[in-house]
């Protein structure tokens, strides 16, 4: 079976995936892969937007295995059409995103955010809200590695969850599970609310206006899925009219953030280039999920861990 990597595997790694039976290897960087190097092949260790054209004309590809957790960025109809697997990288960002996530949290507390403000200016100045995230409420929207992964980190600091997805069935470390048909019901609970939630047509702009205002004014909004879910707009005049407390942005709509936005200059909002998703320790945990799941298929013909549903879009 012919795989090949887009990514750049070390020696190790290469001789992992060599040493499954059946695994015929070859290594070519995303930058220099040609067609040519696409014939014969069955499975597709990350994406390639140089070589899109044809790997959805391939006759042999059957499984593709991205890198990085989101796919919104493929042709995902086409694909469905082709019959070709799609998983995903999801999980292997868990760790530093919601590590991400508690940073937020914890300088909006502290007040952090405000004191680098003050150190631009070389001021000390400690009239400051020094507060704590101890026994604070996060509502995590959307509970999936991200989320999950938050909420343990949550519960070690004294902190109450509550789950939004669209099964209220229960998980560890979620004190409460609600059904995303109802948060508007609890979101007044929430200190933080956390948008970890991919960028589908039933998440965009589902944060809005009407969505804040159910807020409560004392809270903050921490965005670490993706930006398009968020209305830019609508979010500026929240944070402008005091709708709520403040918000902590690693991605947004569009990206980069146009120079002229508001955002940049509102000393309660702490703004991150997308970069919560990465970390050195990111390759090496999506390659053990690519080699989980290439033992998988080979032996019984299954992507085990992250298979995109075509239909949901993630």
């Amino acid at each position: 079976m012919k795989v090949l990597s887009l990514v750049d595997l070390t020696d190790k790694q290469k001789q992992e995936l060599e040493e499954i039976k059946g695994v015929d290897l070859n290594v070519v960087s995303a930058k220099s892969v040609t067609a040519e190097d696409l014939k014969g092949v069955e499975v597709l260790f990350d994406w390639s937007k140089k070589l899109q054209d044809d790997i959805v004309k391939s006759d042999t590809l059957n499984w593709i295995q991205t890198i990085r957790a989101g796919v919104d960025a493929l042709p995902l109809r086409a694909l469905d059409e082709k019959g070709i697997l799609l998983s995903t990288g999801s999980g292997a960002n868990s760790i530093n995103i919601a590590e991400q996530a508690l940073a937020y949290m914890l300088m909006f507390e502290r007040s952090m955010n405000l004191s680098t403000w003050d150190q631009t200016k070389k001021v000390w100045h400690r009239e400051k809200k020094y507060d704590e995230v101890y026994n604070k409420t996060v509502m995590l929207v959307g509970v999936g590695h991200i989320g999950s992964q938050l909420a343990q980190y949550a519960k070690a600091l004294g902190m109450h969850t509550i789950g939004v997805r669209h099964s209220d069935k229960s998980l560890p470390n979620i004190d409460k599970m609600v059904a995303m048909k109802d948060i508007d019901k609890h979101l007044k609970e929430a200190d933080f609310v956390v948008n970890s939630l991919p960028d589908t047509s039933d998440t965009e702009k589902m944060f809005n206006k009407e969505f804040f205002q159910k807020m409560a004014k004392t809270a903050y909004f921490i965005s670490i899925g993706r930006g398009k879910s968020t209305d830019t707009n609508d979010l500026v005049e929240a944070l402008q009219t005091k709708e709520i407390a403040g918000a902590g942005l690693d991605v947004v709509d569009p990206e980069p953030l146009n120079e002229d936005s508001p955002l940049w200059d509102m000393k309660n909002v702490i703004l991150t280039p997308h970069n919560a998703g990465r970390s050195v320790h990111y390759e090496e945990r999506a390659f053990k999920i690519f080699k989980k799941n290439l033992k998988s298929y080979i032996e019984n013909g299954e992507v085990v861990e992250n298979l995109v549903n075509y239909s949901k879009g993630y």
